[in-house]
């Protein structure tokens, strides 16, 4: 009987401290529910991350569009809109072009490019500025507009060209047509 109960004993005390190594070992292994702590970040890391904001705000400020001074490049930038819808067929464009708060007869000139847009089936622009200035807030662009127009309905081309003025202002979304001149060649 002796014997029985120090078997017993032997094993509850195998046991319990088979028990106690598996219960350490498990609290020093590290926790894989866990999301992994993020380690701290190395120099050329930051150095990358700093380069990458440098070409961000480099970039943002060469927009033309967010420049407060009116230059060629802005001018430039502006037509490229009006000619890239024109050639895309994309009323949208053509009218990202205009400030709508700004040009008068705005609402009429939007239904000119919509019947433009209808009466011709595809478009090509070529355009050079020829002469760019400021007068007060505005930029005022001379432009050698060059025009394809194919009708819908078939037939030969329709060819324009011509000296088209327009004149630019800053506004909330940047620089904008608010008023060229003839109003013809855009119909």
């Amino acid at each position: 009987m002796r014997r029985l109960v120090l078997t017993i004993a032997t094993l509850c005390l195998f046991s319990f401290s088979s028990f106690s190594l598996c219960l350490a070992a498990a609290q020093q292994a590290p926790d894989s529910s866990s999301p992994p702590q993020e380690q701290p970040k190395k120099d050329s890391d930051k150095d990358k991350d700093k380069k990458d904001k440098k070409k961000k705000d480099k970039a943002k400020s060469q927009d033309p569009y967010d420049s407060a001074v009116f230059s060629q490049a802005v001018a430039n930038s502006v037509l490229n809109d009006l000619r890239d819808g024109l050639e895309g067929h994309s009323q949208r464009l053509v009218l990202s072009a205009f400030d709508q708060d700004k040009m008068e007869g705005y609402l009429s000139f939007e239904d000119q490019i919509e019947a433009m847009m209808q009466r011709y089936d595809s478009f090509r622009v070529h355009f050079r500025i020829s002469q760019s200035t400021i007068e007060g807030p505005n930029g005022v662009v001379l432009a050698d507009f060059e025009m394809e127009e194919i009708p819908r309905a078939g037939g030969a081309p329709i060819r324009r060209n011509g000296q088209v003025k327009f004149e630019m202002e800053r506004g909330r979304k940047g620089w904008k047509i608010v008023d060229f001149n003839p109003r013809g060649f855009l119909s």
